[in-house]
């Protein structure tokens, strides 16, 4: 906290962005870098670490992932990447404009 009672703020910087995902990062107070990943209403936080760990993660999908279909209520041709606290679930379009993200990061 600052003197007069306020949170100092935390300077964020936005690194990729696609229409409906947004990769930000933040410089916290004890010198420590976040990354943010917002997915629609989610936001995923992660330390250095562990956000090197999830893009290595998701561009080895990229590689194994074939193509979906065409029919993207099709549940055999959604993405599926699955996490310690969760599964990411993507249909075509979905996929692709993840991929697209984290290409830009």
């Amino acid at each position: 906290m600052t003197n007069n009672g306020t949170m100092p703020e935390i300077p964020i910087e936005t690194i990729a962005e696609t229409p409906n995902y947004t990769v930000w990062t933040a410089e916290e107070p004890d010198d420590e870098r976040t990354y943010h990943l917002e997915l629609g209403p989610v936001t995923v936080h992660f330390f250095t670490e562990e956000w090197q760990e999830f893009i290595e993660l998701i561009r080895h999908a990229a590689e194994t992932t074939g193509e979906p279909g065409d029919d993207e209520d099709d549940e055999e041709n959604a993405t599926e990447v699955e996490l310690d606290w969760g599964t990411l679930y993507f249909v075509k379009d979905e996929w692709q404009e993840f991929l697209q993200l984290i290409e830009q990061v």
